[in-house]
């Protein structure tokens, strides 16, 4: 899914994490969402320029292996069924106004002890399997910073594991690298999280899954990602000018 539109808050109206979620309402009593798709949301936390923090998550219910999987970010109104979640992490993006990746994680749920969420992580098909989350591909995601993973250790990773790409930002030594450089986007581009064989792997390579215990039990593991960008603002309008502009005078 391309978004055509953003929608755009300030700082002062910043009052909890965003999810990137953003859909226009039923209009018509249809029981849907009936008109087109806007979003996500952005922060104007300096001028010219959009921030986004996209956060979602992949559901694992079962023993089976899963090779790859979309990412589902949850809509804000969980018990309103016209605001339905979006299936798909898109960053958008063109060559007009690009998109620069400077933060992507990822990690497995741990649950507050409510039986909701899987208490042995994930179980992997192979002993050191990677998980990872990065654009849709798979791509390498060693040491970038628009991909991160987390390793397996005996067919098993952990609840509460995490996993970081690299932040862009240069240090005193060394010389100039890709992973200190932010990622620029410029075609709308889909996360999606996927099992490899190697962080720098750049194809699909076993899976992840549920421990039988926590399927017998109806826990759900949970993949938690995010990806954070910055895009450059639409040109002025008129509908920022507007209340500015010499009213028309009528005799």
């Amino acid at each position: 899914m391309s978004y055509l539109s953003a929608k755009k808050i300030y700082p002062g109206n910043f009052n909890e994490p965003l999810n990137g979620w953003y859909k226009n309402i039923d209009t018509n009593d249809s029981g849907s969402n009936d008109a087109s798709n806007g979003g996500p949301t952005s922060v104007l936390a300096n001028p010219g320029w959009q921030f986004y923090q996209l956060r979602g998550y992949v559901p694992v219910t079962a023993t089976g292996y899963t090779s790859t999987a979309s990412v589902i970010i949850p809509s804000p109104y969980r018990n309103d069924d016209t605001r339905t979640d979006i299936t798909g992490m898109v960053v958008s993006a063109d060559t007009t106004r690009p998109s620069y990746v400077y933060r992507t994680n990822i990690s497995v749920a741990q649950g507050w002890g409510d039986g909701r969420v899987a208490e042995s992580g994930l179980m992997t098909s192979g002993a050191t399997q990677v998980i990872a989350f990065g654009p849709a591909g798979p791509v390498s995601t060693s040491g970038v910073v628009e991909g991160a993973n987390l390793t397996a250790a005996s067919n098993n990773i952990a609840a509460g594991s995490a996993g970081y790409g690299s932040n862009p930002f240069q240090n005193i030594t060394g010389i100039l690298a890709k992973e200190w450089l932010y990622e620029e986007l410029t075609t709308d581009t889909t996360f999606d999280v996927y099992s490899k064989a190697t962080t720098n792997a750049t194809a699909l390579n076993g899976g992840f899954g549920l421990h039988a215990d926590d399927v017998a039990a109806g826990r759900t593991g949970y993949i938690l990602v995010e990806v954070c960008y910055i895009r450059p603002d639409v040109a002025v309008a008129y509908s920022d000018m507007e209340q500015y502009l010499p009213n028309r005078i009528v005799s």
